[in-house]
């Protein structure tokens, strides 16, 4: 196996968190529409904040659901993310937070086709999302906001109240602060513990919006769309000059690597490579959820088998990919034999 370090995971898992997110987003409109899309892109959110939340509680070592530690949440996510903030009002029940920068919105934004959705998305998401959030949190917190970016305004406003005995001021911070300070190796915990739940989480609330079928074809989509933005920013990264065998196979293991998958190398030659997967990460985390136990084989055979058809067409379509075995079938590895179609082994 390639062996990767934890600023190659970084690397990885920042890059594919926002993108993941996107592509599902954009996919999921494109089948159900826009305001169906927004609903399950709500659901999403308000689901995953929510573990995002319990895992940064721990992860802080935070023992108390107040105010001064949800701001602690708070402040973690948003500085791993690269939302600019700054702390306006700091006591020990208040709290004035202004947003100078989402990135989000920094996102939407660079695709002129989508500039036109920020105004609903905000509204319609990321208002009532952090409503549910911090009242699932505590209650007695409450929530104000009255400045939103997405909404025409320079910046967005949270003024966060409590009110109760043995409140103590929130220290984490200084008022001047823009960033709470966070390392690279927070930002892997962040975001390589919650790629994997995003996307789940995709997958199950779109299929009970529509139905299994549909939602495994947007999977399908979306993983092969993600799969080519992924080899590209691979190759760039890894300084990847050629398109024969030997360089995908460089490619491959790499993501592979970064991603969890245990793997061996059978074959690597020039016109023919043959890996073999022994665990796979995604197949682990549905065999942790008794009810999507039914729905692997599918997902394996239907849709992990043509992950890599358009990445494989962009990098070398002379390049054929040929699969036996799967894992989700009961098999003991999944097998992976590449082979130069102008000189075929098999």
């Amino acid at each position: 196996m390639i062996q990767v370090n934890n600023d190659d995971k970084l690397f990885f898992f920042e890059k594919s968190y926002f993108t993941l997110d996107g592509l599902w987003m954009i996919e999921t409109e494109k089948t159900i529409g826009w305001e169906a899309a927004l609903k399950v892109d709500t659901i999403v959110w308000v689901s995953l904040l929510n573990i995002i939340f319990r895992r940064l509680k721990r992860y802080l070592n935070l023992k108390e659901n107040n105010l001064g530690e949800l701001i602690e949440i708070l402040t973690f996510r948003w500085s791993v993310e690269g939302w600019e903030y700054k702390i306006l009002k700091n006591e020990k029940n208040e709290v004035h937070i202004e947003i100078k920068k989402c990135p989000y919105i920094s996102i939407i934004e660079r695709n002129p086709e989508r500039r036109e959705k920020i105004p609903s998305i905000c509204k319609d998401v990321c208002i009532p999302l952090y409503d549910s959030i911090i009242n699932n949190f505590n209650p007695q917190i409450i929530v104000k906001r009255t400045k939103y970016k997405g909404l025409g305004n320079q910046v967005c406003d949270f003024k966060l109240t409590q009110e109760g005995i043995g409140l103590k001021k929130f220290d984490f911070f200084s008022k001047k602060n823009s960033k709470t300070k966070i390392n690279n190796n927070d930002k892997l915990f962040y975001f390589e513990k919650n790629f994997r739940t995003l996307d789940g989480f995709w997958m199950v609330f779109l299929e009970k919006e529509t139905n299994f079928e549909t939602a495994l074809k947007v999977d399908t989509i979306v993983w092969q769309r993600l799969y080519k933005i992924i080899f590209r920013r691979i190759k760039r990264y890894l300084k990847v000059k050629g398109n024969k065998i030997k360089d995908l196979i460089e490619i491959i293991t790499f993501v592979w690597s970064c991603e969890g998958y245990n793997y061996e190398i059978v074959i690597l030659e020039e016109n023919e490579a043959l890996l073999n997967i022994t665990t796979c990460p995604y197949k682990e985390a549905m065999d942790r959820n008794p009810e999507r136990h039914n729905k692997i084989k599918f997902i394996c055979t239907d849709m992990c088998v043509r992950l890599y058809e358009p990445v494989l067409e962009e990098f070398n379509p002379n390049i054929i990919l040929k699969r036996t075995k799967y894992l989700g079938t009961g098999d003991k590895f999944c097998n992976f034999h590449f082979f130069n179609s102008e000189k075929p082994k098999i």
